[in-house]
C-alpha cells in the first residue's frame, strides 16, 4: 500500500529487516537491542475517539498529492513536520491546538485526501472536529463553551435547516427584513450584532426566490 500510493511502484526500492540479538551459534550480529518508542502525543490521539483514525496513517503521501491546497501552497507552508491534510490532524494533537490552530482550516474539503488514501482514513471528518473544537474555543482536550450569542445563533441556523417549513418562513421574514439595507443589488452594512459580517465586504440579498421554488415552478411550466 505504501510504495503503489507513493511512488507507483511495485516494491518499495529499501527493505530493512531487523532480526533481534545475535544467537549463540551465530557468527556476527547485535549483543543488545533496544527499542525506543517516541510518544510524542500519540496516546492523547488513541484515547480520542473522533482523531484515533489519524494513526491509521501509513504516510504514503497520497492525500497531500491529491489535495488542491498542497498542491498550490507546498509543504513548507505548513510549517511543520507534517504537511498536507493528514499534517493539518496530526500536528494540532502533537503540538497543541493553540499553537496550530490555523491548520484545519487548511482545506477545502473536497474530500479528494480521502478518496486518495489507501486506508480510507475519513480526513475531512476529522477536520470539521478540529474546528469545532476551535471555535468553541477548546484545546479539544479542555472543552470548554464558546460565546453564548454565537452558540444560540447556531443553534437557529440548524433547527432552520433542518425543517424545510420553518427555513420559508424565515426567509420570507429575511426578505421584508432586508428591505431597508439593500443598496443597489448588495448588503453593504448590517446592524450590531452582524456588524462584523460586512466590515470587510458585502453581502448578497435573499433571493426573491428560493431555489426549491424555482424548481417547482420550473416543473409546472414544463408539464
Amino acid at each position: 500500500l505504501l510504495i503503489r500510493s507513493a511512488t507507483g511502484q511495485r516494491i518499495s526500492s529499501y527493505v530493512t529487516l531487523v532480526n533481534g540479538l545475535r544467537r549463540p551459534f551465530d557468527e556476527d550480529g547485535p549483543e543488545e537491542f533496544h527499542i525506543v518508542i517516541v510518544d510524542n502525543g500519540r496516546s492523547r490521539m488513541l484515547a480520542d475517539p473522533e482523531l484515533r483514525e489519524a494513526l491509521n496513517c501509513i504516510r504514503c503521501g497520497a492525500c497531500l498529492n491529491a489535495c488542491p491546497v498542497y498542491r498550490k501552497v507546498g509543504g513548507h507552508s505548513y510549517g511543520y513536520v507534517y504537511p498536507g491534510p493528514i499534517g493539518a490532524i496530526v500536528t494540532p494533537m502533537l503540538t497543541g491546538l493553540g499553537d496550530a490552530k490555523d491548520l484545519p482550516f487548511a482545506s477545502s474539503l473536497c474530500g479528494a485526501c480521502r478518496e486518495a488514501c489507501p486506508v480510507k482514513i475519513n480526513i475531512p471528518r476529522m477536520l470539521l472536529a478540529l474546528r469545532r473544537d476551535i471555535a468553541e474555543g477548546s484545546d479539544h482536550m479542555e472543552r470548554r463553551s464558546g460565546p453564548v450569542l454565537e452558540r444560540a445563533a447556531f443553534s437557529v441556523w440548524r433547527r432552520l435547516f433542518a425543517n424545510n417549513r420553518l427555513l420559508g418562513m424565515a426567509l420570507r421574514i429575511g426578505r421584508l427584513l432586508q428591505t431597508p439595507i439593500v443598496r443597489s443589488g448588495s448588503i453593504r452594512w448590517l446592524p450590531w450584532p452582524l456588524s462584523g459580517w460586512t466590515r470587510h465586504r458585502t453581502l448578497r440579498p435573499l433571493p426573491d426566490r428560493s431555489f426549491r421554488d424555482r424548481w417547482n415552478s420550473y416543473l409546472r411550466n414544463g408539464q
